[in-house]
């Protein structure tokens, strides 16, 4: 496992305290709701939103919740990566493997615990990207999508999808019409405002619930004047002082 999981590793830094003060906040948001399906998503590439899905994911573990962490960036997952786990088998793989048997829901949810693969932390669960398939959009439009949230939602209390950067590819504007919310990742410095305007108006289009926007790689001392310049985005953010260079 690398050491990118910082809330596991170092569950006292300032930068932990941060994950799970997101985590808190999107759980007050779903009250009562039995279980969660979040997805995290950004304007454009490497702005952080595998690295802050893996760490909230790691966090909701720590709270006792049976979570299970998806890698629907079917092109350039790296969840495998950060966990030290293969990538042989995985989201994409159950989503091919379910087309023509959508009606044997047991065999469908055997497919779906061949492709889960457990992790160093307690309660957390991953299922990687998976082999790179040849028409991803297409494959996350399927049947096969529903199925797999009906059979999660049995076995996890919090489900997190780590989805493509809304300006590249058309796939996680697919996904956020099927979960409970969408986080975007943007990154100080790096995001450009009319980016991140176009990925909130894209979400919103399909139907999203954007529930937060969370402020990474951002330094210390500019927290107060990046919180006011990306805010009106949305009711809630999270502000998160991470300098590694994370996908």
């Amino acid at each position: 496992m690398s050491s990118e999981l910082v809330v596991h590793e170092s569950p006292k830094a300032p930068i932990s305290e941060a994950i799970r003060l997101l985590r808190t906040n999107l759980s007050f948001m779903n009250g009562k709701r039995k279980n969660q399906v979040i997805l995290l998503t950004s304007a454009a590439p490497g702005d952080g939103k595998s690295w802050v899905s893996a760490n909230l994911a790691a966090a909701y573990a720590q709270s006792d919740k049976k979570v299970l962490l998806v890698d629907a960036d079917l092109r350039k997952g790296r969840q495998h990566k950060i966990f030290g786990r293969f990538n042989t088998r995985g989201f994409s793989d159950f989503l091919q493997g379910v087309i023509g048997i959508e009606d044997d829901i047991e065999l469908q949810a055997d497919i779906l615990m061949k492709s889960i693969t457990t992790t160093e932390v307690k309660n957390l669960f991953l299922i990687p990207s998976g082999i790179v398939p040849p028409n991803p959009a297409e494959l996350l439009g399927t049947d096969g999508l529903d199925t797999f949230l009906q059979i999660v939602k049995q076995n996890f209390d919090v489900i997190i999808f780590d989805a493509p950067p809304v300006s590249i590819v058309a796939d996680s504007l697919i996904l956020c019409k099927k979960v409970d919310n969408v986080i975007l990742v943007v990154a100080a410095d790096v995001t450009k405002k009319d980016m991140l305007t176009e990925a909130k108006k894209s979400i919103q289009q399909v139907g999203g619930k954007i529930s937060g926007v969370v402020l990474n790689k951002m330094p210390v001392e500019k927290r107060k004047e990046y919180s006011k310049y990306y805010s009106h985005y949305s009711d809630e953010l999270t502000a998160i002082s991470n300098k590694r260079s994370a996908k």
